[in-house]
Protein backbone atom coordinates (compact mmCIF):
# COMPACT_ATOMS: atom_id res chain seq x y z
CA UNK A 1 0.00 0.00 0.00
CA UNK A 2 2.56 2.13 0.72
CA UNK A 3 4.72 1.55 -2.25
CA UNK A 4 1.69 2.15 -4.26
CA UNK A 5 0.74 5.55 -2.79
CA UNK A 6 4.42 7.03 -3.15
CA UNK A 7 4.13 5.60 -7.09
CA UNK A 8 0.93 7.56 -7.37
CA UNK A 9 2.66 10.60 -5.80
CA UNK A 10 5.30 10.62 -7.96
CA UNK A 11 3.29 9.30 -10.92
CA UNK A 12 0.66 12.75 -11.01
CA UNK A 13 3.51 15.14 -10.10
CA UNK A 14 5.38 13.91 -12.82
CA UNK A 15 2.34 14.07 -15.15
CA UNK A 16 0.90 17.36 -13.96
CA UNK A 17 4.42 18.84 -14.58
CA UNK A 18 4.52 17.48 -17.88
CA UNK A 19 1.26 18.88 -18.94
CA UNK A 20 1.26 22.22 -17.56
CA UNK A 21 4.27 22.81 -19.40
CA UNK A 22 2.83 21.52 -23.23
CA UNK A 23 -0.26 23.32 -24.61
CA UNK A 24 -0.72 19.55 -26.45
CA UNK A 25 -1.11 16.39 -24.51
CA UNK A 26 1.12 14.45 -26.39
CA UNK A 27 0.52 10.09 -26.63
CA UNK A 28 3.85 9.91 -24.72
CA UNK A 29 2.63 11.76 -21.75
CA UNK A 30 -0.36 9.91 -21.84
CA UNK A 31 1.39 6.46 -21.80
CA UNK A 32 2.84 7.12 -19.06
CA UNK A 33 -0.41 6.76 -17.08
CA UNK A 34 -0.15 2.97 -16.96
CA UNK A 35 -3.33 3.01 -18.60
CA UNK A 36 -4.42 0.80 -21.63
CA UNK A 37 -3.90 3.40 -24.42
CA UNK A 38 -6.37 3.05 -27.42
CA UNK A 39 -4.80 4.93 -30.91
CA UNK A 40 -7.11 5.24 -33.74
CA UNK A 41 -5.67 6.36 -37.15
CA UNK A 42 -8.68 7.22 -39.77
CA UNK A 43 -7.74 7.27 -43.38
CA UNK A 44 -6.92 10.61 -44.68
CA UNK A 45 -7.26 11.81 -40.84
CA UNK A 46 -11.01 11.96 -41.56
CA UNK A 47 -13.44 12.77 -38.14
CA UNK A 48 -16.53 10.53 -37.34
CA UNK A 49 -19.43 13.14 -37.47
CA UNK A 50 -22.90 13.61 -36.43
CA UNK A 51 -25.77 16.26 -36.99
CA UNK A 52 -28.74 17.51 -34.31
CA UNK A 53 -31.70 15.98 -35.68
CA UNK A 54 -35.25 16.82 -34.30
CA UNK A 55 -37.71 14.34 -33.25
CA UNK A 56 -40.79 13.95 -36.17
CA UNK A 57 -42.66 12.79 -33.58
CA UNK A 58 -42.61 15.62 -30.68
CA UNK A 59 -41.39 18.72 -32.13
CA UNK A 60 -38.79 20.61 -30.33
CA UNK A 61 -36.69 17.68 -29.09
CA UNK A 62 -33.44 17.37 -30.32
CA UNK A 63 -31.38 14.66 -30.39
CA UNK A 64 -28.05 13.67 -32.11
CA UNK A 65 -27.28 10.54 -34.81
CA UNK A 66 -24.03 10.15 -36.94
CA UNK A 67 -23.12 10.82 -40.50
CA UNK A 68 -20.57 8.70 -41.12
CA UNK A 69 -18.81 5.76 -40.72
CA UNK A 70 -14.74 6.59 -40.62
CA UNK A 71 -12.27 3.50 -41.75
CA UNK A 72 -9.79 3.55 -39.62
CA UNK A 73 -6.61 1.36 -38.20
CA UNK A 74 -6.80 0.70 -34.01
CA UNK A 75 -3.64 -0.02 -31.75
CA UNK A 76 -3.86 -0.71 -28.12
CA UNK A 77 -1.14 -1.09 -25.84
CA UNK A 78 -0.03 -0.35 -22.56
CA UNK A 79 3.24 0.47 -20.65
CA UNK A 80 4.96 0.86 -24.46
CA UNK A 81 3.43 -2.93 -24.81
CA UNK A 82 1.11 -3.29 -28.66
CA UNK A 83 -1.67 -5.53 -27.35
CA UNK A 84 -3.77 -4.91 -30.53
CA UNK A 85 -3.04 -4.27 -34.04
CA UNK A 86 -6.18 -3.85 -36.55
CA UNK A 87 -4.08 -2.87 -39.26
CA UNK A 88 -4.93 -0.71 -42.02
CA UNK A 89 -8.56 -0.71 -43.08
CA UNK A 90 -9.64 -2.95 -45.78
CA UNK A 91 -13.19 -4.21 -46.19
CA UNK A 92 -13.76 -7.39 -44.48
CA UNK A 93 -9.82 -8.15 -44.20
CA UNK A 94 -8.28 -5.31 -41.75
CA UNK A 95 -8.81 -2.29 -39.93
CA UNK A 96 -12.12 -1.16 -38.53
CA UNK A 97 -14.91 1.63 -39.07
CA UNK A 98 -15.71 4.12 -36.20
CA UNK A 99 -18.54 6.46 -35.54
CA UNK A 100 -20.39 8.37 -33.14
CA UNK A 101 -22.78 6.89 -31.02
CA UNK A 102 -26.13 9.08 -30.56
CA UNK A 103 -28.65 10.06 -28.55
CA UNK A 104 -28.62 12.34 -25.56
CA UNK A 105 -24.76 11.66 -23.97
CA UNK A 106 -23.70 13.06 -27.68
CA UNK A 107 -25.98 15.80 -27.86
CA UNK A 108 -24.17 17.35 -24.53
CA UNK A 109 -20.33 16.43 -25.69
CA UNK A 110 -18.02 18.16 -27.11
CA UNK A 111 -17.40 17.37 -31.16
CA UNK A 112 -14.02 16.21 -30.64
CA UNK A 113 -15.15 14.11 -27.45
CA UNK A 114 -17.64 11.82 -28.36
CA UNK A 115 -18.83 8.12 -27.55
CA UNK A 116 -18.00 6.31 -30.05
CA UNK A 117 -18.92 2.74 -31.77
CA UNK A 118 -16.30 0.70 -33.24
CA UNK A 119 -16.47 -1.94 -35.78
CA UNK A 120 -13.89 -4.60 -36.59
CA UNK A 121 -13.45 -6.09 -39.84
CA UNK A 122 -12.40 -9.23 -38.30
CA UNK A 123 -13.77 -10.41 -35.03
CA UNK A 124 -11.42 -9.90 -32.34
CA UNK A 125 -11.29 -9.41 -28.49
CA UNK A 126 -10.38 -5.62 -28.11
CA UNK A 127 -9.88 -6.46 -24.11
CA UNK A 128 -7.15 -8.51 -25.05
CA UNK A 129 -7.99 -11.18 -22.67
CA UNK A 130 -6.46 -14.55 -22.08
CA UNK A 131 -7.95 -17.25 -24.38
CA UNK A 132 -8.96 -13.72 -26.88
CA UNK A 133 -10.77 -16.19 -29.39
CA UNK A 134 -13.43 -17.25 -26.80
CA UNK A 135 -14.22 -13.51 -26.64
CA UNK A 136 -13.91 -12.37 -30.30
CA UNK A 137 -16.53 -10.02 -31.88
CA UNK A 138 -16.68 -7.49 -34.17
CA UNK A 139 -18.97 -4.89 -31.93
CA UNK A 140 -17.52 -2.60 -29.55
CA UNK A 141 -18.17 0.49 -27.57
CA UNK A 142 -16.30 3.86 -26.12
CA UNK A 143 -18.32 5.03 -23.58
CA UNK A 144 -17.13 8.21 -21.65
CA UNK A 145 -17.68 6.81 -18.39
CA UNK A 146 -14.28 6.53 -16.84
CA UNK A 147 -14.63 9.57 -15.33
CA UNK A 148 -16.49 8.43 -12.56
CA UNK A 149 -17.08 4.73 -11.19
CA UNK A 150 -21.16 4.73 -12.11
CA UNK A 151 -20.65 2.15 -14.98
CA UNK A 152 -17.81 0.40 -12.92
CA UNK A 153 -19.71 -0.22 -9.96
CA UNK A 154 -22.80 -1.13 -11.94
CA UNK A 155 -21.27 -3.65 -13.89
CA UNK A 156 -20.23 -5.22 -10.64
CA UNK A 157 -23.44 -5.34 -9.44
CA UNK A 158 -24.78 -6.94 -12.04
CA UNK A 159 -22.36 -9.67 -12.34
CA UNK A 160 -22.98 -10.13 -8.23
CA UNK A 161 -26.88 -10.63 -8.73
CA UNK A 162 -26.49 -12.90 -11.14
CA UNK A 163 -27.68 -11.48 -14.51
CA UNK A 164 -27.21 -13.45 -17.77
CA UNK A 165 -24.65 -11.19 -19.10
CA UNK A 166 -22.46 -8.47 -17.83
CA UNK A 167 -20.00 -6.26 -20.70
CA UNK A 168 -16.28 -6.35 -20.15
CA UNK A 169 -14.53 -3.55 -19.83
CA UNK A 170 -11.01 -1.78 -19.36
CA UNK A 171 -10.54 1.74 -18.66
CA UNK A 172 -8.36 3.31 -21.46
CA UNK A 173 -7.05 6.77 -22.65
CA UNK A 174 -8.55 7.52 -26.48
CA UNK A 175 -5.62 9.26 -29.12
CA UNK A 176 -7.42 9.87 -32.21
CA UNK A 177 -5.22 10.78 -35.18
CA UNK A 178 -2.75 12.11 -32.52
CA UNK A 179 -4.81 14.32 -30.79
CA UNK A 180 -5.80 13.02 -26.85
CA UNK A 181 -9.57 12.84 -26.70
CA UNK A 182 -9.70 11.77 -23.09
CA UNK A 183 -10.70 8.71 -20.61
CA UNK A 184 -13.24 6.02 -21.80
CA UNK A 185 -14.40 2.64 -20.46
CA UNK A 186 -13.65 0.06 -23.89
CA UNK A 187 -16.83 -2.61 -23.34
CA UNK A 188 -18.51 -5.32 -25.14
CA UNK A 189 -21.82 -4.15 -26.84
CA UNK A 190 -25.50 -5.69 -26.22
CA UNK A 191 -25.04 -8.24 -29.01
CA UNK A 192 -25.87 -12.00 -29.25
CA UNK A 193 -22.95 -13.90 -29.49
CA UNK A 194 -23.57 -17.60 -28.24
CA UNK A 195 -19.86 -18.04 -27.28
CA UNK A 196 -19.64 -14.73 -25.10
CA UNK A 197 -22.44 -12.20 -24.72
CA UNK A 198 -25.97 -12.72 -24.80
CA UNK A 199 -27.63 -16.28 -25.84
CA UNK A 200 -30.48 -16.62 -28.61
CA UNK A 201 -31.31 -18.91 -31.26
CA UNK A 202 -29.98 -17.78 -34.52
CA UNK A 203 -33.25 -18.91 -36.86
CA UNK A 204 -35.83 -18.05 -34.22
CA UNK A 205 -34.36 -15.73 -31.29
CA UNK A 206 -34.46 -11.94 -30.43
CA UNK A 207 -32.95 -9.32 -28.74
CA UNK A 208 -35.35 -6.27 -28.88
CA UNK A 209 -34.65 -2.60 -26.87
CA UNK A 210 -37.57 -0.19 -25.22
CA UNK A 211 -36.21 2.64 -27.72
CA UNK A 212 -37.12 6.63 -26.75
CA UNK A 213 -35.21 7.11 -30.12
CA UNK A 214 -36.94 4.40 -31.92
CA UNK A 215 -37.48 7.71 -35.07
CA UNK A 216 -33.68 7.38 -35.88
CA UNK A 217 -34.38 4.01 -37.13
CA UNK A 218 -36.22 2.53 -39.79
CA UNK A 219 -37.47 -0.52 -38.66
CA UNK A 220 -39.40 -0.83 -35.44
CA UNK A 221 -42.69 -1.59 -33.92
CA UNK A 222 -45.13 -0.86 -31.56
CA UNK A 223 -47.48 -2.32 -29.24
CA UNK A 224 -50.32 -1.67 -26.43
CA UNK A 225 -48.51 0.01 -24.28
CA UNK A 226 -46.07 1.90 -26.49
CA UNK A 227 -48.10 3.46 -29.40
CA UNK A 228 -50.08 6.78 -30.15
CA UNK A 229 -48.50 9.73 -27.14
CA UNK A 230 -46.18 7.07 -25.56
CA UNK A 231 -42.30 8.32 -26.43
CA UNK A 232 -41.24 4.25 -27.09
CA UNK A 233 -41.26 2.31 -29.77
CA UNK A 234 -39.07 -1.16 -30.20
CA UNK A 235 -36.48 -1.49 -32.06
CA UNK A 236 -34.03 -4.25 -32.92
CA UNK A 237 -30.70 -5.07 -31.78
CA UNK A 238 -30.87 -8.79 -32.75
CA UNK A 239 -31.34 -9.54 -35.98
CA UNK A 240 -30.07 -6.83 -38.01
CA UNK A 241 -32.67 -5.03 -40.63
CA UNK A 242 -31.28 -6.79 -43.43
CA UNK A 243 -31.97 -10.30 -41.88
CA UNK A 244 -34.91 -9.38 -40.50
CA UNK A 245 -38.07 -11.56 -41.93
CA UNK A 246 -41.57 -10.86 -41.75
CA UNK A 247 -42.47 -13.85 -40.01
CA UNK A 248 -40.43 -13.07 -36.34
CA UNK A 249 -41.03 -9.80 -36.71
CA UNK A 250 -44.66 -10.57 -36.67
CA UNK A 251 -44.34 -13.01 -33.97
CA UNK A 252 -42.46 -10.85 -31.49
CA UNK A 253 -45.01 -7.81 -31.80
CA UNK A 254 -47.38 -10.66 -31.22
CA UNK A 255 -45.81 -12.02 -28.17
CA UNK A 256 -45.05 -8.60 -26.72
CA UNK A 257 -48.48 -7.43 -27.24
CA UNK A 258 -49.84 -10.89 -25.54
CA UNK A 259 -46.95 -10.15 -22.63
CA UNK A 260 -48.45 -6.96 -21.95
CA UNK A 261 -52.16 -8.13 -21.54
CA UNK A 262 -51.04 -11.00 -18.85
CA UNK A 263 -50.14 -8.15 -17.21
CA UNK A 264 -52.99 -7.10 -16.25
CA UNK A 265 -54.80 -10.70 -16.05
CA UNK A 266 -52.32 -11.77 -13.57
CA UNK A 267 -50.82 -14.58 -15.93
CA UNK A 268 -47.31 -13.17 -16.80
CA UNK A 269 -45.05 -15.92 -15.68
CA UNK A 270 -46.44 -17.58 -18.81
CA UNK A 271 -44.56 -14.75 -20.73
CA UNK A 272 -41.63 -12.84 -19.32
CA UNK A 273 -38.78 -15.09 -17.03
CA UNK A 274 -39.19 -13.72 -13.90
CA UNK A 275 -35.98 -14.19 -12.27
CA UNK A 276 -34.32 -12.16 -14.69
CA UNK A 277 -36.89 -9.51 -14.70
CA UNK A 278 -36.74 -9.54 -10.58
CA UNK A 279 -32.69 -8.91 -10.63
CA UNK A 280 -32.98 -6.49 -13.31
CA UNK A 281 -35.24 -4.20 -11.46
CA UNK A 282 -33.95 -4.66 -7.95
CA UNK A 283 -30.62 -3.94 -9.66
CA UNK A 284 -31.47 -0.52 -10.20
CA UNK A 285 -33.17 -0.35 -6.56
CA UNK A 286 -30.12 -0.93 -5.36
CA UNK A 287 -28.42 1.34 -7.05
CA UNK A 288 -31.43 4.05 -6.51
CA UNK A 289 -31.49 4.23 -10.53
CA UNK A 290 -33.45 7.81 -11.60
CA UNK A 291 -33.64 7.84 -15.26
CA UNK A 292 -36.98 6.27 -15.87
CA UNK A 293 -36.45 7.19 -19.76
CA UNK A 294 -33.86 5.73 -21.30
CA UNK A 295 -32.04 3.30 -19.05
CA UNK A 296 -31.67 0.83 -22.21
CA UNK A 297 -34.33 -1.68 -21.31
CA UNK A 298 -33.33 -4.53 -23.71
CA UNK A 299 -35.17 -7.80 -23.62
CA UNK A 300 -34.88 -11.13 -25.31
CA UNK A 301 -36.47 -14.60 -26.51
CA UNK A 302 -34.30 -17.37 -27.14
CA UNK A 303 -36.58 -18.81 -30.19
CA UNK A 304 -40.08 -19.23 -30.96
CA UNK A 305 -41.36 -21.75 -28.94
CA UNK A 306 -43.50 -22.08 -25.65
CA UNK A 307 -40.66 -23.40 -23.48
CA UNK A 308 -38.90 -19.79 -23.74
CA UNK A 309 -40.30 -16.55 -22.35
CA UNK A 310 -38.98 -13.10 -22.60
CA UNK A 311 -36.19 -12.20 -20.46
CA UNK A 312 -34.32 -9.11 -19.33
CA UNK A 313 -30.98 -10.32 -20.23
CA UNK A 314 -28.38 -7.37 -18.79
CA UNK A 315 -28.16 -4.12 -17.23
CA UNK A 316 -27.09 -1.11 -19.06
CA UNK A 317 -27.15 2.90 -18.69
CA UNK A 318 -25.51 3.80 -14.96
CA UNK A 319 -25.86 7.60 -15.84
CA UNK A 320 -28.09 8.19 -12.80
CA UNK A 321 -26.87 6.07 -10.23
CA UNK A 322 -27.80 7.37 -6.64
CA UNK A 323 -30.21 9.67 -7.74
CA UNK A 324 -32.90 9.19 -5.88
CA UNK A 325 -33.71 9.58 -2.02
CA UNK A 326 -32.00 7.16 -0.41
CA UNK A 327 -34.33 4.75 0.75
CA UNK A 328 -36.08 4.91 -1.95
CA UNK A 329 -37.01 2.55 -5.15
CA UNK A 330 -35.53 3.26 -8.62
CA UNK A 331 -38.04 5.86 -10.47
CA UNK A 332 -37.88 2.28 -13.04
CA UNK A 333 -39.64 0.76 -10.08
CA UNK A 334 -42.91 2.85 -9.69
CA UNK A 335 -42.68 4.74 -13.56
CA UNK A 336 -45.78 3.72 -15.33
CA UNK A 337 -43.53 4.24 -18.06
CA UNK A 338 -42.13 0.65 -17.34
CA UNK A 339 -44.03 -2.61 -16.67
CA UNK A 340 -43.07 -2.91 -13.18
CA UNK A 341 -45.44 -0.58 -11.51
CA UNK A 342 -48.34 -2.82 -13.08
CA UNK A 343 -46.36 -6.16 -12.09
CA UNK A 344 -46.00 -5.15 -8.19
CA UNK A 345 -49.43 -4.13 -8.11
CA UNK A 346 -50.90 -6.83 -10.06
CA UNK A 347 -53.66 -9.47 -8.55
CA UNK A 348 -50.82 -12.36 -9.00
CA UNK A 349 -48.69 -11.29 -6.45
CA UNK A 350 -45.84 -14.02 -7.50
CA UNK A 351 -43.25 -11.64 -8.98
CA UNK A 352 -43.67 -8.76 -5.53
CA UNK A 353 -42.82 -12.24 -3.51
CA UNK A 354 -40.01 -13.56 -5.86
CA UNK A 355 -38.68 -10.19 -5.76
CA UNK A 356 -38.69 -9.78 -1.90
CA UNK A 357 -37.32 -12.79 -1.74
CA UNK A 358 -34.44 -12.45 -4.27
CA UNK A 359 -34.10 -9.31 -1.78
CA UNK A 360 -33.71 -11.38 1.40
CA UNK A 361 -32.14 -14.08 0.53
CA UNK A 362 -29.24 -12.18 -1.00
CA UNK A 363 -29.03 -8.60 0.46
CA UNK A 364 -25.87 -9.15 3.06
CA UNK A 365 -23.87 -11.11 0.49
CA UNK A 366 -24.97 -8.71 -1.48
CA UNK A 367 -24.01 -5.73 -0.15
CA UNK A 368 -21.01 -6.51 1.27
CA UNK A 369 -19.47 -7.74 -1.72
CA UNK A 370 -20.18 -4.61 -3.72
CA UNK A 371 -18.56 -2.80 -0.70
CA UNK A 372 -15.71 -4.78 -0.58
CA UNK A 373 -15.42 -4.32 -4.31
CA UNK A 374 -15.42 -0.76 -3.94
CA UNK A 375 -12.90 -0.52 -1.39
CA UNK A 376 -10.56 -2.64 -3.19
CA UNK A 377 -10.80 -0.74 -6.03
CA UNK A 378 -9.38 2.08 -4.95
CA UNK A 379 -5.82 0.95 -3.91
CA UNK A 380 -5.79 -1.07 -7.34
CA UNK A 381 -3.52 -0.59 -10.13
CA UNK A 382 -6.15 0.31 -12.18
CA UNK A 383 -7.10 3.15 -10.43
CA UNK A 384 -3.83 4.54 -9.97
CA UNK A 385 -3.52 4.80 -13.63
CA UNK A 386 -7.06 5.84 -13.90
CA UNK A 387 -6.76 8.91 -11.11
CA UNK A 388 -3.18 9.88 -13.12
CA UNK A 389 -5.33 10.19 -16.81
CA UNK A 390 -8.50 12.10 -15.06
CA UNK A 391 -5.67 14.94 -14.59
CA UNK A 392 -5.46 14.84 -17.97
CA UNK A 393 -8.90 14.30 -18.81
CA UNK A 394 -9.38 17.58 -16.81
CA UNK A 395 -6.87 18.98 -18.63
CA UNK A 396 -7.93 18.73 -21.89
CA UNK A 397 -11.79 19.22 -21.59
CA UNK A 398 -11.26 21.83 -18.84
CA UNK A 399 -13.31 19.56 -16.42
CA UNK A 400 -12.49 19.06 -12.65
CA UNK A 401 -13.63 15.01 -12.07
CA UNK A 402 -12.27 14.21 -8.94
CA UNK A 403 -10.32 10.72 -7.86
CA UNK A 404 -11.23 7.36 -7.72
CA UNK A 405 -11.32 7.40 -4.17
CA UNK A 406 -13.64 10.62 -4.60
CA UNK A 407 -16.19 8.55 -6.50
CA UNK A 408 -15.95 5.52 -4.13
CA UNK A 409 -16.53 7.57 -0.87
CA UNK A 410 -19.39 9.13 -2.09
CA UNK A 411 -20.94 5.69 -3.31
CA UNK A 412 -20.42 3.97 -0.12
CA UNK A 413 -21.80 6.88 1.75
CA UNK A 414 -24.92 7.03 -0.14
CA UNK A 415 -25.60 3.05 0.13
CA UNK A 416 -24.80 3.31 3.89
CA UNK A 417 -27.95 5.68 3.90
CA UNK A 418 -29.90 3.94 1.40
CA UNK A 419 -29.91 0.18 2.30
CA UNK A 420 -31.95 -0.08 5.29
CA UNK A 421 -34.64 2.25 4.37
CA UNK A 422 -34.92 0.50 0.87
CA UNK A 423 -35.07 -2.69 3.09
CA UNK A 424 -37.98 -1.95 5.09
CA UNK A 425 -39.55 -0.73 1.63
CA UNK A 426 -39.25 -3.49 0.06
CA UNK A 427 -40.31 -5.75 2.88
CA UNK A 428 -43.69 -3.97 2.52
CA UNK A 429 -44.48 -5.29 -0.81
CA UNK A 430 -46.39 -8.15 -2.20
CA UNK A 431 -48.83 -7.72 0.73
CA UNK A 432 -46.86 -9.34 2.81
CA UNK A 433 -47.60 -6.60 5.24
CA UNK A 434 -50.93 -5.10 5.05
CA UNK A 435 -53.30 -3.81 7.95
CA UNK A 436 -55.41 -5.17 10.67
CA UNK A 437 -59.36 -3.96 10.09
CA UNK A 438 -62.56 -4.78 11.88
CA UNK A 439 -64.96 -5.69 9.17
CA UNK A 440 -67.38 -2.90 11.12
CA UNK A 441 -64.71 -0.61 11.72
CA UNK A 442 -64.06 3.11 10.91
CA UNK A 443 -61.05 2.13 8.75
CA UNK A 444 -62.90 -0.38 6.56
CA UNK A 445 -62.17 2.36 3.99
CA UNK A 446 -58.26 2.00 4.47
CA UNK A 447 -55.94 -0.10 2.02
CA UNK A 448 -52.86 -0.55 1.37
CA UNK A 449 -52.00 -0.69 -2.59
CA UNK A 450 -48.92 -3.72 -3.21
CA UNK A 451 -46.14 -1.37 -2.80
CA UNK A 452 -47.05 -1.21 0.96
CA UNK A 453 -48.68 2.57 0.73
CA UNK A 454 -51.74 3.29 2.51
CA UNK A 455 -54.83 4.53 0.02
CA UNK A 456 -57.82 6.24 1.50
CA UNK A 457 -60.86 4.62 -0.87
CA UNK A 458 -64.53 4.83 -0.85
CA UNK A 459 -64.37 1.91 -3.52
CA UNK A 460 -64.50 -1.30 -1.79
CA UNK A 461 -62.94 -3.98 -3.97
CA UNK A 462 -60.55 -5.28 -1.82
CA UNK A 463 -59.40 -8.55 -1.54
CA UNK A 464 -59.26 -10.52 1.93
CA UNK A 465 -56.25 -12.34 2.65
CA UNK A 466 -57.30 -13.38 5.71
CA UNK A 467 -60.13 -13.60 8.19
CA UNK A 468 -60.14 -14.38 11.95
CA UNK A 469 -63.79 -15.85 12.69
CA UNK A 470 -63.69 -15.36 15.98
CA UNK A 471 -62.56 -11.46 16.10
CA UNK A 472 -63.82 -10.60 12.34
CA UNK A 473 -60.33 -9.29 11.42
CA UNK A 474 -59.36 -8.81 8.01
CA UNK A 475 -56.17 -8.46 5.96
CA UNK A 476 -56.87 -6.37 2.98
CA UNK A 477 -55.35 -5.09 0.01
CA UNK A 478 -56.51 -2.81 -2.92
CA UNK A 479 -56.51 -4.36 -6.83
CA UNK A 480 -57.01 -0.68 -8.72
CA UNK A 481 -54.95 1.30 -7.36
Amino acid sequence: MIRKTIYLIILLLSITLSASAQTVITPDVVKQTGLYTVEITTNNGEEPQATVIESPWKPDTYNMTYINKVPCQIVISINGSTLYDSGPYEKDTSGATIRINGNTTAFYSDPLNMPYKLKLEKAADLLCRKNGNDYSDKHWRLLKDAVSMNTIVGLKLSQLIGMEWTSAYIPCNVIINGDYRGCYLLMETVKRNNHCRITCDKQKGCIIERDPYWWKETTYFSSGRYDGESMYRWTWKYPDEDELDEERQQYVQQYINALEQSLYSGNYGDYIDIPSWTKWILAHDILGTRDSGGANMYLKKYDDTTDSRMEMPCLWDFDSNYDVTPGSFSRLHLSTNSYFSTLFNSVNTSFAKEYVELWNGTKDNLVHQLSQFINDYITSDEAISLNASRILHNRRWNTTYGTVEDDARYTLKWLNNHITPLDQNINMLSGIRTEEYYSNDMHDNLFYNLSGFKINTSIKQGVVIQKNTHSQRVYKFIINQ
